[in-house]
């Protein structure tokens, strides 16, 4: 039957693998987000410009001829067909930042969601390591800060209401995230650093663990800096959102890996010289061959 602290370390690495579901790195083709708008004003002007240099010709000849209604019929159809344009390019640019900010913020939902999970579990396992340790009640302090700082945010309401009231909820949105990371980032650091020690006291000597990089950037400036540049600084903005999340998780999966390196040390693999057989660490013989085992 397996001990507790064996089923600590089952679901330590179950919620490591599980990672791969909820640290999802988003690819940077999602950068056609911030310019999309770009994209579509620029379709749309090219068309106007198009036909406006295609009816002042035909405008100017107009009273020459004999029938006038075979020119501006075709003109209203073009018009017609700018604006359906138009609104097709903003609905979809609408539904594809609404998508865009629901994988956003959802992803740092599920993160910080499983990093509660995995930090309260490892603080549970260390507490049967070491019975009365400041280390390991700093560790639950940090696990409650987590639960009460970073709730959920709904991805879903945030995302409908992206549709309804742009550009303002997307500004909200993003400062949320840039600042979401910001305290998200101080806080790791610190459980690094607190459960690092921890190890420490249990017997555990952790090789060289990789800190995390920090994302200092300020939501307030990004705000002025996106109407002084008329939503133009928006894109890099945005850019920062997929990039830093990205980092923060690889930053955190080299940690995992390491600490569950700790918990679960690889056994070292030996072979037999004579006929090349795997052997077991502790035995003296080969089990193939029967060959003695030399330190």
């Amino acid at each position: 039957m397996a001990s507790k602290n064996d089923l600590d370390v089952q679901r330590i690495e179950e919620l490591v693998r599980r990672r791969a579901d909820t640290d999802r790195r988003m690819g940077y083709s999602w950068m056609v987000v911030p310019l999309l708008p770009v994209l579509a004003a620029i379709a749309i002007g090219a068309a106007v410009v198009g036909l406006i240099a295609s009816a002042i010709p035909k405008i100017s000849n107009i009273s020459q001829q004999p029938n006038p209604q075979g020119i501006i019929t075709p003109m209203v159809g073009s018009i017609v067909a700018i604006y359906g344009l138009a609104f097709i390019l903003l609905y979809a640019v609408l539904l594809l930042t609404a998508l865009g900010f629901y994988y956003l913020i959802d992803r740092r939902n599920r993160h910080v969601a499983r990093q509660q999970l995995l930090f309260s579990t490892l603080q549970r396992y260390l507490t049967t390591k070491i019975s009365a340790s400041e280390n390991v009640s700093r560790l639950g302090q940090l696990t409650e800060d987590s639960v009460y700082e970073e709730r959920s945010r709904p991805a879903g309401l945030w995302a409908v209401l992206f549709l309804f009231v742009t550009p303002i909820v997307g500004l909200i949105a993003a400062y949320n995230l840039t600042q979401d990371l910001r305290k998200h980032d101080d806080l790791q650091s610190s459980y690094q650093t607190t459960l690092v020690n921890a190890f420490g006291e249990a017997g555990f000597q952790p090789s060289s663990i990789s800190p995390y990089k920090f994302h200092k950037r300020d939501p307030v400036l990004f705000i002025i800096l996106s109407a002084i540049t008329a939503g133009l600084f928006w894109v890099y903005w945005f850019y920062t959102l997929l990039k830093d999340f990205n980092e923060h998780f690889a930053d955190q999966a080299r940690f995992e890996d390491q600490i569950l390196s700790l918990l679960k040390p690889q056994e070292v693999r030996r072979f037999c010289k004579t006929c090349g057989g795997e052997i077991p660490a502790v035995a003296r013989y080969c089990p193939g061959c029967g060959t003695l085992q030399t330190a």
